[in-house]
């Protein structure tokens, strides 16, 4: 990672593939189940690390759409109320 902390590079062999590490609009809970039909707590998350082919430029800290399933999450969770007068 570079000096910022958010930036950095993946080397994969002689192949460097640069990485930005950011942070996600909502927490995300991780499950497991080793029975099938109990599921299990093992980590909340809360950042992600996006790896690329070229160059990113990272100017925001947060990542506004979250995984794929949390498209616009924030927008949606914090709908302004509709004004009812």
């Amino acid at each position: 990672f570079a000096e910022d902390g958010r930036g950095g590079a993946l080397v994969i062999g002689n192949d460097r593939f640069p990485t930005s590490l950011l942070d996600l609009p909502a927490v995300v809970e991780s499950f497991k189940t080793y029975d099938d039909s109990a599921l299990v707590k093992t980590v909340d998350i809360g950042q992600m690390i996006i790896v690329g082919e070229g160059d990113i430029v990272a100017d925001v800290m947060e990542y506004r759409h979250g995984l794929p399933p949390l498209r616009d999450a924030r927008k949606r969770r914090f709908l302004r109320e509709p004004d009812l007068n």
